[in-house]
């Protein structure tokens, strides 16, 4: 019986270990000044490793951040991590104002590639968020 029992929690212990974890390569990157023919470009890059039902922010000095999650999306032909990520989150101005959110529609994103998301004001200011997720 000690002998079932000890093979049932190592079983169960090396199953949690095993689920994949996802790692954000965010860049936030804020233009500023773009419809005078020149602009000011400021960036901030982090690596980020999220759970399921973690949320993450990347921000910036100067108060503009991204707020986001991420969790793999199934599917029924495929056993494992799935090879592609679905992200959630908002995209925050200097104000603290949302400016963009990426519930609707979904953001999905294959694991090795990235995307970008552009929110623009008044052709003079630009926020770029590019993300690319990886399996940890």
């Amino acid at each position: 019986m000690q002998k079932f029992l000890l093979i049932f929690v190592m079983t169960l212990v090396f199953s949690i270990d095993a689920q994949a974890k996802i790692g954000l390569n965010v860049i936030l990157i804020y233009k500023k000044g773009i419809g005078k023919g020149f602009f000011l470009s400021t960036e901030q890059q982090s690596i980020e490793q999220v759970d399921e039902r973690e949320q993450i922010t990347v921000q910036m000095k100067n108060g503009i951040k991204a707020e986001l999650s991420a969790h793999y999306v199934q599917s029924i032909h495929e056993y494992g991590p799935s090879g592609f990520v679905r992200i959630k989150g908002e995209i925050y101005n200097q104000a603290g104002k949302v400016v963009k959110t990426l519930n609707e529609p979904n953001l999905d994103i294959y694991l090795g590639e990235s995307k970008t998301i552009t929110h623009e004001e008044r052709n003079e200011e630009q926020i770029d968020l590019i993300i690319a997720p990886v399996s940890l």
